[in-house]
């Protein structure tokens, strides 16, 4: 699949925030409003990017040679770990700012890793997976704000709110799909 195709696909049609819902559940759980600085995108994206190239390397030169490749979750779970870890603190030594996150950026690795034919489709899918989330999140919460000012209701049909804003964006995105008409017109010419 070339580059291009990667990112139209796992950008619109193949959402990670969308389909698989990454993210999501630690939002509404959370706090909708939680802003998203650039310091906590930046410290997902390096530590997901490092995470997915040394996992692959290492499922690639190791693992699989062993026949052990069922592991590579567990590798890229410690990798991640460290990563994380060594990030957070380089954060919080220059900006005092805490910017621990989990499922986000681990999750994304895995996905990466786990639907890429080689590094340059898992580092693609990877990037594509953060941007998504990081790009819906704000529109997600746009949604949000826009009905809980509409009416007085709980955080419970918030969060049902958030649910089915994403069901139309889903749709939305879905919709953009016209292949079938394209077949149709092949058939008359």
């Amino acid at each position: 699949m070339r580059i291009i195709d990667s990112l139209l696909f796992y950008t619109l049609y193949c959402s990670a925030v969308l389909i698989y819902g990454v993210g999501i559940l630690q939002e509404a759980e959370t706090s909708v409003s939680r802003k998203k600085t650039a310091q906590t995108a930046l410290k997902s994206f390096a530590c997901a990017l490092v995470t997915v190239s040394i996992t692959y390397a290492i499922t690639k030169l190791l693992l699989s040679p062993l026949g052990l490749t069922e592991l590579y979750p567990l590798v890229a779970l410690l990798l991640w770990t460290a990563f994380s870890v060594f990030f957070e603190i380089m954060m919080q030594l220059t900006s005092k700012k805490p910017s621990a996150e989990f499922a986000v950026s681990y999750l994304s690795a895995l996905l990466a890793l786990n639907e890429s034919s080689n590094l340059m489709g898992a580092i693609v899918i990877c990037v594509c997976c953060l941007a998504d989330y990081y790009l819906l999140v704000p529109i997600l919460y746009s949604f949000t704000s826009k009905i809980a000012s509409a009416q007085n209701t709980d955080s419970f049909k918030q969060k049902i709110a958030v649910f089915l804003c994403m069901m139309v964006l889903l749709l939305a995105l879905y919709a953009l799909n016209i292949s079938w008409i394209y077949a149709g017109v092949e058939k008359w010419f």
